[in-house]
């Protein structure tokens, strides 16, 4: 198969892996490598309708009800969120921005951005997640695709698709949309696990920043930079560094059976009540082994090898 990226046909199989993460197939999937881009991508490319199965009831957010540790989870998202506030609010500058966030969940972000003035929209295919954004958060949400969304032409200052371009078959097309709602010197933050990191090397196949088989293309700091480059924009900045990611998927690799979202979806998914008590201690195990991973977090960013890249990057 060749290279989704650069049409490459010289790729070749680099190894399997399965849905050890969510469960939701027993199937084994192969991943390729494109040697020109440095970029991974499963093979056989699944279809829509073969993707949307591979993602759980509530992926990456919860309607539970509210009790004492949901609301401690609640507090450790928005301080995590910080690194990505302080990011977005470097590109928007001084003035009052127009905003959207794509693939936002329940808003969160948005949530917090708007406490600092942003005017903020998202987009996001689930409609139950759109509901909490605005009973929670406050803000909206379009439910479909940023295509389906189909908002005028120059609308926002700034796009941001934190953990996006890696779920979608189509990254040229989206980074088109983006580039077409943007306005003039707009700016897009991209953020994506990246496969330079010393973490991927480690783990390969079991590494959580792969979250085999929803990320159908994994990208190095080479392939993003192209991949935006080909799309119209200028690097301004770029971080390897994230407190939100990058210490918990090295905790998360290692014991993915104590990984907070992926364990509550598994419970679900059989059908069985973890009981508080069990999830007090699995949290605060994780929390443990999240600080105690922070230092090697730090350092391998701080070598360029971090297990996400940050991107800010402009309309030529």
């Amino acid at each position: 198969m060749s290279c989704p990226l650069g049409l490459n046909p010289a790729t070749v199989p680099a190894f399997t892996g399965t849905d050890f993460l969510f469960e939701t197939t027993s199937r084994i999937f192969t991943l390729n490598s494109c040697p020109a881009c440095r970029c991974l991508f499963l093979n056989p490319m699944p279809g829509s309708d073969e993707i949307a199965g591979f993602y759980p009831t509530q992926y990456w957010w919860n309607r539970a009800k509210p009790n004492r540790l949901k609301r401690l989870e609640s507090v450790y998202r928005r301080l995590a969120l910080s690194d990505h506030m302080a990011f977005i609010l470097r590109a928007a500058g001084r003035g009052a921005v127009d905003l959207l966030d794509v693939g936002c969940g329940s808003g969160t972000l948005l949530g917090l951005l708007k406490q600092r003035g942003v005017r903020g929209i998202g987009v996001d295919f689930s409609a139950e997640a759109a509901r909490l954004a605005e009973a929670e958060n406050g803000v909206r949400v379009v439910v479909g695709s940023l295509e389906d969304a189909a908002f005028p032409d120059q609308s926002f200052d700034i796009v941001t698709l934190f953990h996006v371009i890696e779920h979608v078959v189509n990254p040229r097309e989206v980074l088109s949309e983006v580039f077409r709602v943007l306005r003039p010197n707009g700016a897009v933050v991209v953020q994506v696990p990246s496969l330079d990191s010393w973490q991927f090397k480690l783990f390969r196949a079991k590494w959580y920043g792969l979250d085999i088989p929803r990320h159908v293309i994994d990208y190095s700091k080479h392939a993003m930079l192209k991949l935006l480059n080909d799309s119209g924009f200028v690097v301004h900045r770029i971080r390897h560094f994230n407190l939100r990611e990058n210490a918990p998927a090295f905790v998360s690799s290692l014991f993915p059976s104590l990984d907070p979202v992926s364990r509550a979806v598994r419970y679900r998914k059989r059908n069985v009540q973890e009981s508080m008590g069990a999830a007090w201690m699995k949290h605060f195990l994780y929390l443990l082994f999240v600080i105690s991973a922070s230092p090697l977090a730090i350092l391998e960013s701080a070598f360029g090898h971090g297990a996400t890249v940050m991107i800010e990057a402009r309309k030529k």
